[in-house]
């Protein structure tokens, strides 16, 4: 068994020199996209599930009309339709980062998963029972202690089940991206460029 494992998987997990192979690909898309979903829920949870409304229902409707468009149309969006805006094609760094199809589509799932995610821990988090809260702050537990020690855990235990839901939703949605991105790259440039 060790053999056929240590034989077959590099031969899908590599590089001809120019392009890489699906798999590869594939896991590279999961891993960047999980890399800006850590990087980007953190902060937005804290803001979702604060007291202060100014704050919290920006990003509640922020990541309700991020769930609400469908990861096809999210995608094509992203790869021709921010492309076509005359800022984007003058700036030089956002001309290179939206011409390529792979920065469009791990944008594009990146933002997908940060906005489940964040809506997935937010829900945990609001069901933590208030008994253990009230118990925790009757102990004289400072607040950071009681997130670090009482809701983050309680809400992580509740959140995982999910969570692994929507990393599998997302290795199913790899497949939208290879169809989505067909041509993304090299074809849309010159008819941009002609159209503007």
């Amino acid at each position: 068994m060790i053999e056929i494992l240590a034989q077959y998987p590099p031969a899908y997990l590599h590089s001809d020199g120019r392009q890489l192979f699906v798999r590869a690909v594939i896991a590279w898309l999961i891993a960047a996209s999980l890399a800006i979903d850590f990087t980007l829920f953190g902060p937005l949870l804290v803001v979702h599930v604060s007291a202060n409304r100014w704050l919290s229902i920006p990003v509640g409707v922020s990541t309700y009309g991020i769930r609400g468009i469908p990861l096809y149309v999210k995608l094509s969006l992203i790869c021709t339709g921010v492309y076509g805006l005359a800022f984007v094609r003058s700036h030089e760094w956002l001309d290179a980062f939206f011409c390529s199809g792979y920065h469009c589509t791990v944008l594009a799932f990146g933002l997908n998963t940060c906005a489940y995610t964040t809506k997935i821990f937010a829900g945990a988090i609001r069901m933590t029972p208030y008994g253990k809260v009230g118990a925790a702050r009757a102990y004289g537990m400072p607040q950071l202690t009681l997130y670090l020690r009482v809701i983050l855990p309680s809400a992580l235990r509740r959140a995982l089940p999910a969570y692994s839901n929507e990393v599998k939703r997302m290795l199913h949605a790899s497949t939208v991206a290879f169809t989505a991105t067909v041509g993304c790259p090299g074809a849309r440039r010159p008819v941009v460029r002609l159209l503007g």
